[in-house]
């Protein structure tokens, strides 16, 4: 897999990648995922929520991840679909909530030390703090007094929810939607499935066409090269 990786990096997608790593005929069918990052989404709305730049500057976050997925279906009969994942969006807001308590927390700290005393001198936890000057936790405070932290699931999926048809030629799927169309180098290994841009000379060699730039919006979807695992949804 790391071979896989470092020549589809070094190729940019290129001819010997596809070479060294073949993909199997239709072995993109069937569903696959890949994760969207979050985490941008809650520092940004804590962040907001404090009104405080000058401290903020100084509120680490701990490494807790964010994301949701999304499942990407090609099948036999030329459709596509790619859709966020319920399940994963209410995981995500559990991490959101964990993330965002690590910000709150750091934050205190940073007001305390800006204040001139710490946690170590008057002998008790940011969360102790917490509970005994508001008689509740930090998450429950956040949940009665917080920010959203991640936008609806309904405005996740306005943004990455797709579907239409496809076609695929010389390691080449060129997807169309809503009459944009978007063309990706593919590539197969093992239970993986990567999509990269290629360039404009190999639209035209695949598809004897080039796209005319209608692929700008479906493009913004992906930050490329994307990585999908094989799905069991």
């Amino acid at each position: 897999m790391v071979i896989f990786l470092l020549l589809v990096i070094l190729t940019g997608g290129g001819l010997l990648a596809y070479k060294y790593f073949f993909a199997k005929d239709k072995g993109y069918l069937g569903s696959w995922e890949r994760e969207i990052d979050l985490r941008g989404y809650v520092i940004e709305d804590m962040n907001e929520w404090f009104a405080d730049p000058t401290t903020s500057a100084h509120v680490v976050f701990d490494d807790t991840s964010v994301s949701v997925k999304t499942i990407l279906k090609f099948t036999d009969e030329g459709k596509f679909t790619e859709s966020i994942d319920p399940d994963s969006y209410e995981a995500a807001k559990a991490a959101a909530k964990e993330l965002a308590v690590s910000g709150l927390r750091s934050f205190l700290e940073v007001r305390l030390q800006n204040a001139g005393t710490d946690t170590a001198d008057i002998g008790k936890s940011v969360d102790e703090l917490i509970e005994e000057a508001l008689s509740m936790t930090a998450a429950e405070y956040l949940d009665e007094k917080g920010p959203a932290l991640l936008p609806p699931l309904d405005s996740l999926k306005s943004m990455y929810d797709i579907n239409g048809t496809y076609e695929v030629k010389d390691g080449v799927v060129k997807r169309t939607s809503s009459g944009k169309s978007i063309c990706e180098s593919y590539f197969t290994k093992d239970d993986y499935l990567m999509l990269t841009a290629p360039a404009e000379d190999t639209f035209d060699k695949s598809f004897g066409q080039s796209i005319d730039g209608a692929d700008t919006d479906l493009k913004m979807l992906y930050d490329y090269p994307v990585m999908y695992i094989k799905s069991s949804k």
